[in-house]
């Protein structure tokens, strides 16, 4: 009996009656012995079913041979079918060894082979994987929504905090200013302003000493705020950020330079301070006289004091660094002269008198009013209008004196010395 097998099939096994008719078969490869006679057909088909009959040939064990039977069909699942229903044998599929679907000797034969890694054998795998891939989007989108969150809440509540300062800022500024004008206002009682000419004030500098005994003049340019009592003391800062009744406040008072001497107007040169204040008060104009319009709109200055009053007239406006201490001596000697002073500060000046060239060698004294120049904080330069002293009156006197037929100059070397440039102290560092 001859045994047939296909190439990596599984085999089914079965007799077939001699003398079976026969049919369409397939080729089989001898793997027994030679001989003649009856022999067991195996075949296999993947769709058709597994065959067995009788196969009558001869060969050798290096030979083939032509199967001959009719071969009985079975269905999927191992079912035996009719004995007089025949199927065409189709050709055969390979399947690999232990691979779904392949049967052992006895087993089915025919079911689908199934392809390793084939993804419509593991339908959960693929919506499981992309199901995956999605959450962990979802979890990066996420974190990056949460990043992105607080980052917003950080930098709307710094927003919010820094316009809560800013607002704190700005109305203690607001307070400042309307404490500063409030006492500034109770004082002009005591500064009547005259209705004729240009409203010189008469001040009544008994009841000013009462509140402060620092108080040594009056400084008022008409058509101005400029409207204030000076004070002096032994130093440029303590009325940065004291008021004339000694409260504290940031608007400060005016106040003369601490190496003057009293009253003012002795000295060659008289500085006096003031700040610049955003609500246009103190000496604000001053900052403003360095454009030509507004130093034109000034005509006169006048400084008050218990002996005179002290009409004087602008020759410059210049801007210069706060280092520039020329602008704080009292009075010039040796090889510069306060001619040679205000030359060199001329060159500086932003806004001028047309005839200010003209008029230097004929200036014995000069008033110089400083403040901070610009807008942006911190002011690191100073505007500095020097005006010409051109005339005296006497307090109690309706006469009026030429400073130049006085000899103011010389009034002032009589009273304080051949005097030689101050030496030590600082200008004030204007603020607001």
């Amino acid at each position: 009996m001859a045994r047939f097998r296909e190439d990596n099939q599984g085999t089914s096994q079965g007799n077939a009656p001699a003398g079976a008719p026969r049919a369409a078969g397939r080729h089989f490869r001898s793997t027994g012995s030679a001989g003649a006679g009856a022999g067991m057909g195996t075949g296999s088909s993947a769709r058709a079913g597994a065959g067995v009959g009788a196969g009558a040939g001869a060969g050798s064990s290096a030979g083939t041979g032509a199967g001959a039977g009719a071969g009985r069909a079975f269905p999927r699942g191992g079912h035996a079918a009719h004995p007089s229903q025949t199927v065409a044998a189709r050709p055969l599929q390979r399947v690999a060894p232990g691979a779904p679907g392949a049967s052992g000797v006895g087993g089915a034969v025919g079911a689908a082979p199934l392809k390793h890694g084939n993804r419509a054998g593991r339908p959960g795998d693929s919506a499981s994987k992309r199901a995956s891939k999605k959450n962990a989007a979802k979890g990066s989108g996420k974190k990056q929504r949460s990043a992105r969150d607080i980052i917003s809440t950080v930098l709307i509540v710094l927003g919010v905090v820094l316009l809560l300062v800013a607002a704190g800022i700005f109305i203690n500024a607001q307070l400042g200013y309307q404490a500063a004008q409030g006492s500034y206002k109770k004082l002009e009682q005591f500064a009547v302003s005259d209705d004729a000419g240009d409203g010189i004030p008469d001040v009544n500098f008994d009841e000013l000493e009462k509140i402060n005994p620092d108080v040594v003049g009056w400084v008022y340019v008409p058509n101005t705020v400029i409207n204030y009592p000076v004070v002096q003391t032994d130093n440029n800062e303590t009325y940065l950020s004291k008021l004339f009744d000694l409260s504290g406040n940031g608007a400060g008072s005016i106040f003369m330079d601490m190496d003057n001497n009293k009253p003012g107007m002795v000295d060659q040169q008289t500085t006096i301070y003031g700040h610049h204040m955003y609500d246009g008060s103190m000496f604000k104009y001053i900052d403003d006289t360095l454009n030509q319009e507004a130093f034109d709109s000034v005509k006169t200055v006048y400084y008050i004091t218990r002996q005179a009053t002290y009409k004087l007239t602008p020759l410059f406006t210049m801007q210069v660094e706060d280092t520039y201490n020329d602008a704080r001596v009292p009075n010039f000697a040796g090889d510069q002269t306060l001619a040679d002073y205000l030359r060199a500060s001329l060159g500086q000046a932003k806004a001028k008198a047309a005839d200010a060239e003209a008029r230097i060698d004929q200036t014995q004294q000069v008033l110089t009013l400083v403040t901070c120049a610009g807008e942006i904080i911190p002011r690191t330069t100073r505007a500095a209008m020097v005006c010409q002293l051109v005339e005296v009156v006497p307090r109690g006197q309706a006469g009026v004196a030429a400073a130049g037929e006085q000899g103011a100059g010389e009034a002032a070397a009589e009273q304080t010395g051949d005097a030689a440039p101050a030496e030590g102290g600082e200008a004030p560092a204007e603020g607001e």
